[in-house]
């Protein structure tokens, strides 16, 4: 509502000016409770997602679960360690091994 509209209701006299301020209360009541429901409904939501991403970050790996439970979309377990080296000996790495004799005499 601009000015001329609130002055082309004053013009109107008493009766016209206070109904339209009950008006404008009754609607400012329902907004109010609008607000305040929606209001709610938005907690209620955020507890619902917070909820779901605890659950989608749980899997076998990092809880009690068995894999069964691992969500299919989870991905495959990572192959490469973080530090970025290979599996196994690193390069340099002597190694060890038995001599045929050894290896015949281990095994019986």
């Amino acid at each position: 509502m601009d000015r001329a509209e609130a002055d082309a209701i004053y013009d109107q006299g008493r009766d016209v000016v206070a109904r339209v301020l009950m008006e404008l209360s009754a609607q400012n009541e329902r907004l109010v409770a609008q607000v305040e429901s929606l209001t709610a409904r938005v907690a209620r939501q955020e507890g619902r997602i917070a909820q779901l991403e605890r659950q989608t970050k749980r899997s076998s790996r990092n809880s009690s679960q068995p894999p069964s439970h691992d969500l299919p979309n989870a991905g495959p377990p990572r192959g490469k360690d973080p530090s970025g080296r290979a599996q196994g000996a690193q390069p340099g790495h002597e190694g060890s091994s038995q001599d045929k004799a050894e290896k015949s005499i281990s095994r019986r």
